[in-house]
């Protein structure tokens, strides 16, 4: 049983749990409360947007952000993070949470860089969480290869499990709808398409060619994706106009 004493001369909180004392400073106390009262705050507008969003209606997007009034790249993240999951999660719901990734990107306010360079926006943490997602997919696999080596004959010499061929499907839908929407670059893609195909995932790569115009161009036939993909940009204003995952521009109005 936990007892919690506070002493207003020492301006200390003490826990109590059966023979142990452990005593807190005030201030840390507050402190930790606080923040994770702010988590809650954030976490429950960031859901109120994303359902908003889906259910096709962002208007609120500017009044709500405006009560979270993030303070620092770690709520950003911890926002990128929520949209990310939902989208990876579930797939059909991708373009409902790049279209309120843009519109947060709009109205968020940048924030100062504490090694004095450009400023961090939403975008710029959205596509990190978004990078180590993709990162972290294959980095799993490396370790699962091992094991699958060994048994190719119960897994048909493929590493990845329906539950991991299901994320990446929805991760180059994800990044398919950013490209789309102007918040993707061309460079950046190409990479990805490069890293699916050297992890085994051609199909994907395929898949995400399509999904951005690239039609009736199999992988086997691609002597140079860059290439591939200035010619979509050509032929294409909005996907010439995607930027890149480095230093996202930011649009003038909400989509």
């Amino acid at each position: 049983m936990c007892e919690i004493q506070s002493s207003e001369q020492a301006g200390m909180v003490q826990f109590q749990h059966r023979q142990s004392l452990i005593t807190i400073p005030r201030q840390v106390f507050i402190s930790c409360a606080g923040a994770q009262m702010r988590i809650k705050e954030i976490e429950h507008n960031t859901s109120v947007m994303i359902e908003d969003s889906i259910s096709g209606s962002i208007s609120c997007v500017e009044a709500i952000t405006a009560q979270i009034d993030p303070k620092s790249k770690t709520e950003f993240e911890f926002m990128a993070r929520m949209i990310i999951a939902k989208a990876l999660d579930e797939p059909q719901h991708c373009k409902a949470c790049v279209s309120l990734s843009g519109a947060l990107h709009v109205v968020l306010p940048t924030l100062p860089s504490p090694q004095g360079a450009k400023g961090e926006t939403f975008m710029h943490a959205l596509l990190d969480v978004f990078q180590t997602e993709f990162e972290e997919m294959f980095a799993d696999s490396s370790t699962n290869n091992l094991h699958e080596e060994s048994n190719d004959a119960s897994c048909g010499g493929h590493w990845a499990s329906p539950k991991k061929q299901h994320r990446i499907r929805a991760i180059v839908h994800f990044a398919g709808h950013l490209y789309c929407q102007r918040l993707l670059g061309k460079g950046v893609v190409s990479q990805m398409v490069q890293d699916l195909v050297g992890n085994g995932e051609s199909e994907a790569a395929n898949e995400l060619l399509w999904f951005i115009g690239v039609v009736n161009t199999p992988i086997a036939e691609q002597r140079n994706l860059g290439t591939v993909l200035e010619d979509v940009g050509e032929s294409d204003d909005a996907s010439s106009e995607a930027i890149s995952i480095s230093a996202p521009e930011r649009q003038p109005s909400l989509p």
